[in-house]
């Protein structure tokens, strides 16, 4: 008994004083919420690093306007000597546990492999791989002079902003700094990565949309917002979405449902050294908008979903043409290739981008009417 007595007192001991022995303060870290990352004239790194400002308020004082973030800027040949700079500007060690989002220069990502750039911030312990990965058009220190329109802080309305437009509106690919990391180490590396620019209507707005195509590495080409949804179907990684249907005869009038569910399947078929694509895909649609369409039978339903599943349609094959154009296989063919005979691939990579280019897609496309919404199914004059 005493024995044990002496064990559990020995137990509490060690229990109260192992403590927080690599404790920090609060005072002594910033922590960080976004970074952007370009290459400057003198062929050197610019990080500008957007730190959390914290306010305090005392109960019973009024409240003080005050800038939610402070941007720093430091310059080196390596990331890690940039982010050892900010103590000199900002007082505190940079906290890196809680950032938002990195984005990349369109001039650095164009001349420098991203991969070796942002190798630190996978590599090392307090980045989160979750982190949002975005190239800019233009530097990218200006994305973070702008002012958050409903966030506290311009990273975190990126990455709201980023969020938002690969849900909802189907524009974007929702890019972490993981994902891009394994694009880049698949048998076949070609990588897309989400977009931002300056709003051409309003330049204190930015839009995510579009992505930019990197192969080994650097980008090459922008994918425009129109064609995104067509590859986030073929990825099957579509979330939601609308589907314009042209009205017959009446210039500039559409129709338009919204896409509830979707699930793509793409079976590569390869036979006697020909390669052909099947795109499977089967999805179900709510009537967003119905100006020249009336749904009274199950005749008329069956003719409205075949506008649908053209439209559809329609939207996947100019996707793929602009991929096949561009040689850029970011649909991932290639490396289903590898995962189903790596020995076929082993003879097909050295000329993938060509042959890619040739290869015959056919699809096969079905959707539901899941419901017309609140009013009968006719337009509603």
């Amino acid at each position: 008994m005493r024995k044990l007595s002496i064990i559990i007192v020995l137990a509490a001991v060690c229990f109260l004083t192992a403590g927080c022995w690599s404790k920090y303060e609060l005072t002594e870290r910033g922590f960080v919420m976004g970074v952007a990352l370009d290459l400057g004239e003198d062929e050197k790194i610019h990080m500008l690093t957007q730190i959390y400002r914290p306010v305090s308020s005392e109960i019973g004082t009024p409240t003080m306007t005050t800038e939610s973030s402070v941007n720093i800027k430091t310059a080196d040949d390596t990331i890690m000597e940039t982010i050892r700079d900010i103590p000199i500007h900002l007082g505190r060690k940079a906290q890196w546990s809680h950032m938002r989002v990195i984005i990349v220069g369109e001039k650095l990502a164009k001349n420098t492999d991203i991969s070796k750039i942002l190798d630190l911030f996978y590599r090392d312990h307090e980045p989160r791989s979750s982190v949002k990965l975005m190239i800019s058009k233009g530097p990218a220190y200006k994305m973070f002079e702008k002012k958050p329109l409903i966030e506290q802080t311009t990273a975190q309305q990126f990455l709201k902003t980023e969020e938002s437009s690969f849900n909802n509106a189907a524009k974007t690919l929702d890019t972490t700094l993981l994902t891009m990391i394994r694009q880049l180490r698949s048998p076949h590396p070609d990588a897309v990565v989400s977009y931002v620019y300056e709003d051409k209507a309003s330049k204190d707005i930015f839009s995510a949309a579009g992505l930019a195509v990197l192969k080994r590495g650097k980008m090459k080409a922008i994918i425009p917002a129109s064609k995104v949804e067509g590859l986030i179907i073929l990825r099957n990684e579509y979330s939601s979405g609308v589907v314009e249907i042209p009205c017959p005869g009446m210039k500039g009038e559409k129709e338009t449902t919204e896409v509830l569910s979707m699930d793509t399947k793409t079976k590569v078929d390869m036979k006697g050294g020909d390669i052909k694509v099947h795109v499977r895909l089967k999805g179900e649609v709510a009537i967003g908008e119905l100006k020249c369409t009336k749904i009274l039978d199950r005749d008329s339903e069956k003719a409205f979903l075949a506008k649908v599943e053209a439209a559809i349609k329609k939207q996947v094959h100019q996707t793929v043409t602009l991929l096949q154009k561009s040689k850029l296989d970011v649909i991932g063919i290639g490396n289903q290739i590898y995962r189903k005979s790596p020995k076929t691939w082993d003879k097909l990579k050295k000329n993938w981008d060509e042959r890619f280019a040739d290869i015959p897609f056919d699809y096969q496309i079905e959707v539901k009417l899941i419901t017309s919404g609140t009013i009968s199914s006719k337009p509603a004059s």
